[in-house]
């Protein structure tokens, strides 16, 4: 989105209103590209879940469930980071460090919790690695979008 600071008030060029009008033209909203853009993102989640899962599948028979979960899910992320980057959102921004901190800070995070989630569904209702990785992802996985 391109923001243009006119005095007061920050008009949003890119939809067409400002803080003075607020009516939102419909076919602004839904051109091609946000629509294009849409479909890309989708299936950059689709992709990162069938990476995620078939990881999971694979590593699961050669290590303990939260070591897959891990090495899977840091692939998957890494997948997601790139993909969004330079395909759905076309970031050219330069600063590769300051990028990688910010995502990483979150990805942290949502790494603790998605190993908190497995291990708790593991120890208590199934063994199967495989839906407890599932149900780690239903919560919270729109947190993932990365925001340029």
């Amino acid at each position: 989105m391109i923001y243009r600071c006119a005095g007061t008030r920050l008009e949003f060029a890119q939809l067409g209103f400002s803080a003075k009008n607020t009516r939102v033209n419909l076919t602004d909203l839904l051109n091609r590209e946000r629509v294009f853009r849409f479909v890309r993102f989708a299936t950059v989640g689709a992709i990162v879940a069938i990476i995620d899962f078939s990881c999971v599948a694979v590593l699961s028979r050669l290590l303990p469930p939260l070591v897959a979960v891990s090495i899977a899910y840091f692939i998957g992320v890494t997948c997601h980071f790139l993909l969004n980057k330079f395909w759905v959102f076309r970031c050219r921004r330069k600063d590769y460090a300051k990028q990688l901190v910010q995502y990483g800070a979150v990805i942290l995070n949502n790494w603790v919790i998605t190993i908190v989630v497995v291990q708790l569904c593991l120890s208590t209702f199934t063994s199967n690695v495989l839906i407890a990785n599932a149900d780690e992802q239903l919560p919270y996985s729109s947190s993932m979008a990365e925001s340029d």
